[in-house]
């Protein structure tokens, strides 16, 4: 009964084979009742044939998983033979082949999506035009179109406002704009002209005395910052109105008044500045005379050989007008935002300049520079701005750094920086450890007491033989850390490794210290207006 059975199935399995139905032919003949059959050894010879033949006609077509699984079923025949084998190496490269090309155009379809969701609009139109796939490219278009779409019509009001006067509301539609909508040719010319009048409405806000204003302003206008570096001086305005502020509350008249004579020599004379100066002039002449008195020649006396006490602030600042213009708080030298002139044996001249923003110009060009270059540069031709541990230059006049021209830019240890034509320096961040950093003068512009390295001083400085150091000693292997200690200077031995090797010490000003091999001088570098040290 059973052969009859299998002869039947057998017989299914030959008409179906010669109509051409393969896949229940395939079916038939692997039953395993049957596959024992010489017959049905005899129809699986055909069977493969046909299956191979099957395979390439799916791989010419591109159906590569209906070749492969072809070919599968004819490794189940037991008759794969060299051309089969063949057939499958090539079906499955091209198979890798085309899923690589898909994953390229998927790739590339999430960057445009991404650049579009982010806003670059340009970027992402080409992006789109570059994509393969017809459906995807029209539907990123679509999305394209509406976010530039968008973007017109903010930056259309943007523009509008500022035709009538209003600066800011344009300023924060034009921000709006790039944000939602991201950066394009027409929000980038807009910025061009917002820019001026953001920092000509700045202009008349500080010498109209409106300095509320003036600080709503610049924190109006952050994002408009990489259009145009000079609105670093508005941010040097802002906080120097604010030590100002703060100076008047504390009643350190002195302090006021020096912080409202570098206003004045920052942005010219404001009417609010000289009224100022005036009952502040008075003040601080009184108190002079006070202080000058027998009562106050014997307090500061008792002060400097005693430590009696603690000096008011407006003492401490009275000390720094004294003949010899030093400031004495407890036993180190205050920094105080002043820059401070090394001495160093056996090494030479070091500027140490401790503000957060530092003004580079040519020398002798009364612009309250804290680097006075004697070189053919503008009076205020850059800005070195410490943001934590990264320093950038603002350009006001030419720059080039490693032979490119530049406007705002990271500075990077080793960075070479030409100012104008022939001012040169080079920037280096030696210690990884340290937020200090250290401009290297060429020989062609040194400073007046032949300054020829300026330490960008934050926190410490390392003195020493070694390359990590910011000042390289030329002999002896006395390894210092110089470091700020609530506003006064100290010194400290450290081995090689950094790790302190002794106390502390106070560095006193206007005195030479020894510390092992080295011996420091410090003094206050003072610029007059010959762009040289008082």
């Amino acid at each position: 009964m059973f052969s009859r059975w299998n002869f039947a199935r057998l017989k299914v399995a030959e008409n179906a084979l010669d109509n051409g139905r393969i896949d229940e032919a395939y079916e038939r003949l692997l039953t395993p009742e049957v596959k024992k059959m010489r017959r049905a050894q005899e129809l699986l010879d055909i069977l493969a044939k046909s299956l191979l033949a099957r395979a390439r006609l799916h791989a010419r077509a591109g159906r590569y998983q209906e070749a492969i699984s072809d070919l599968d079923r004819l490794e189940k025949t037991e008759r794969m033979n060299t051309d089969a084998q063949v057939l499958r190496r090539r079906v499955e490269e091209e198979q890798r082949q085309r899923a690589g090309r898909h994953a390229e155009r998927s790739d590339a379809f999430n960057k445009a999506a991404r650049d579009i969701k982010a806003g670059r609009l340009e970027s992402g139109q080409l992006a789109v035009e570059r994509l393969e796939d017809a459906d995807r490219r029209e539907q990123l278009r679509e999305e394209l179109d509406i976010r530039v779409q968008r973007s017109e019509q903010l930056l259309e009001q943007a523009r509008d406002l500022l035709n009538v006067g209003d600066v800011l509301t344009a300023c924060r539609f034009w921000e709006e704009a790039c944000d939602r909508h991201g950066r394009g040719r027409q929000s980038d010319a807009l910025a061009a002209e917002l820019a001026p009048a953001c920092q000509s409405l700045m202009d008349q806000a500080f010498q109209a005395g409106r300095l509320d204003q003036l600080r709503s302003a610049l924190q109006a206008t952050q994002s408009l910052r990489a259009f145009s570096p000079t609105f670093s001086e508005y941010e040097h305005l802002v906080e120097l109105s604010r030590k100002a502020a703060e100076k008047l509350v504390a009643a350190d008249y002195v302090g006021l008044r020096e912080t409202l004579l570098r206003l004045q020599a920052a942005r010219g004379d404001a009417d609010w500045i000289k009224s100022a100066l005036k009952p502040i002039d008075e003040i601080v002449r009184a108190h002079s005379q006070l202080l000058a008195s027998p009562l106050g020649l014997l307090g500061m006396s008792l002060y400097k050989t005693t430590g009696f006490g603690k000096v008011s602030p407006a003492v401490a600042r009275h000390n720094q007008y004294a003949p010899e213009r030093t400031v004495y708080r407890g036993q180190g030298v205050v920094l105080d935002n002043r820059a401070l002139l090394l001495l160093v044996d056996g090494t030479g001249s070091v500027l140490l300049v401790a503000r957060d923003v530092v003004r580079v110009g040519r020398a002798g060009s009364q612009s309250g520079l804290d680097i006075p270059i004697p070189a053919d540069i503008q009076s205020h031709h850059a800005d070195i701005i410490r943001d934590g541990e990264d320093y950038f230059l603002v350009a006001r006049g030419p720059v080039r750094i490693n032979h490119k021209q530049v406007g705002r830019t990271l500075l990077r240890h080793g960075d070479r920086i030409v100012m104008g034509a022939k001012a040169k320096m080079v920037f280096h961040k030696p210690s990884a450890k340290s937020e200090t950093a250290v401009l290297k003068l060429s020989s062609g512009c040194r400073l007046p007491q032949d300054v020829s390295l300026v330490v960008l001083f934050k926190s410490t400085c390392l003195f020493g033989p070694q390359s990590g150091c910011h000042v390289r000693t030329r002999e002896g292997d006395t390894r210092l850390v110089l470091f700020d200690r609530a506003g006064e200077l100290f010194v400290r031995r450290a081995a090689r490794d950094g790790r302190p090797t002794g106390p502390a010490e106070a560095l006193p000003a206007n005195e030479t210290s020894d510390f092992g091999d080295l011996r420091l001088t410090v003094k206050e570098y003072v610029i007059d207006g010959s762009g040289g040290p008082a």
